[in-house]
């Protein structure tokens, strides 16, 4: 079905099933299959990039999580996404992703990835649920969730470390926070007043796979 204009209303109109239909139902599916949402995307950090993405290796524990804003600028319904080792890692390695939204108050994907002591590759995390990220800013979240023998490094983007004050109540733009009990599981909520801004943090580099 294809786009239908608005419809101009009437006062005392009597309105239908059919109208809502037309207007409400169909229009919303004409602009999904139109490509107004997105099944693709690389989030972009907040704040200004300087340079190529790089190879940084996470820290080397299982408690410190480094944390970048990101922002989604179309709605898109993720069902997995994706990532780039480039070296190191053990036999147990498993790396934890997680996105909160920008008040740290929601978490709304959390995956592991079983990666090991793998080549350089890009990895593919399966979402479960689909799950969708309407526009806005969001915290993405990364970290040994196993550490074992040595860290593994991640493509991250390169960013202008002068534009990221700390601002009381609000997230740094990137920075690391240290998880009690290490990082076996995201917590539900993280506190953005918390991160520790550094210089070279990480704002890690991940792709947003969705569906038509």
């Amino acid at each position: 079905m294809g786009w239908t204009a608005p419809r101009t209303w009437v006062a005392g109109e009597v309105i239908t099933k059919a109208m809502l239909d037309e207007q409400i139902r169909d229009n919303e599916l004409a602009m999904f299959s139109s490509g107004v949402h997105a099944v693709s995307m690389i989030p972009l950090p907040v704040e200004p990039l300087t340079a190529a993405s790089a190879s940084i290796a996470l820290p080397a524990n299982d408690d410190l999580a480094h944390l970048g804003v990101i922002t989604v600028p179309l709605s898109i319904t993720v069902k997995s996404l994706q990532y780039y080792v480039s070296a190191g890692g053990g036999a147990t390695t498993a790396i934890r992703i997680a996105i909160y939204t920008e008040d740290g108050a929601t978490k709304v994907i959390d995956v592991v990835d079983a990666c090991g002591a793998c080549a350089a590759s890009i990895r593919t995390v399966d979402v479960v649920p689909d799950t969708v990220l309407t526009p806005g800013n969001y915290i993405v979240w990364i970290g040994h969730s196993v550490y074992s023998t040595s860290a593994k490094s991640v493509i991250r983007f390169t960013y202008d470390v002068t534009f990221n004050p700390h601002v009381a109540n609000e997230p740094d733009l990137s920075g690391t926070l240290t998880i009690a009990g290490g990082l076996g599981a995201a917590p539900a909520t993280i506190d953005i007043d918390a991160f520790t801004s550094v210089a070279g943090a990480l704002i890690p580099e991940v792709r947003l796979i969705g569906a038509a």
